[in-house]
């Protein structure tokens, strides 16, 4: 079934182009109004202890805060997004699966050579983000330790190109 139109509703300000799990107070009940009869949507929450399947009118919700549980479940889920309620597919939200790595130094000594291992590489003062789509994370990671580049943390955020 092909997608449907982005539907978006009004949440909170946040960074454009940066996705982020629904608000707790969003309505489930207007999160059943994004999906399409017979096409599971997911519904990224931020509290959820367990997968919740919601049924109403032929319409299916899957609501988890796993967002990788939802992607492989559903063909749209819908997120938080400059503070609008938006469904967007899997293959969008995968799509803009960024690592971001946090250094604990100023200078990155070795970049020109991890840049050759990820040409998409994106580099400001103190973190590397580096897009993934469904690629892991391992061989960024595996080089920035080889290399001795201290890395203080890392995690995943979904951006698309022009947001980060």
């Amino acid at each position: 079934m092909a997608p449907g139109p982005v539907v978006a509703t009004i949440l909170a300000p946040m960074l454009p182009g940066a996705v982020s799990r629904l608000p707790s107070a969003f309505p489930l009940r207007r999160a059943l109004a994004h999906a399409h009869p017979g096409d599971p949507l997911g519904a990224w929450v931020r509290v959820s202890r367990w997968p919740l399947h919601l049924r109403a009118g032929g319409r299916v919700l899957l609501v988890g805060h796993d967002l990788g549980y939802l992607l492989r479940r559903c063909a749209r889920v819908l997120v938080s997004r400059g503070g609008r309620a938006a469904a967007l597919t899997a293959e969008q939200l995968i799509a803009w699966r960024t690592l971001q790595i946090a250094i604990a130094s100023p200078y990155i000594p070795e970049v020109e050579q991890l840049r050759a291992l990820h040409p998409r590489l994106r580099v400001t003062p103190g973190r590397i983000a580096l897009p993934l789509g469904l690629d892991g994370a391992e061989t960024a990671l595996a080089f920035c330790a080889a290399a001795r580049i201290p890395v203080s943390a890392t995690w995943i955020e979904y951006q698309d190109a022009g947001s980060g």
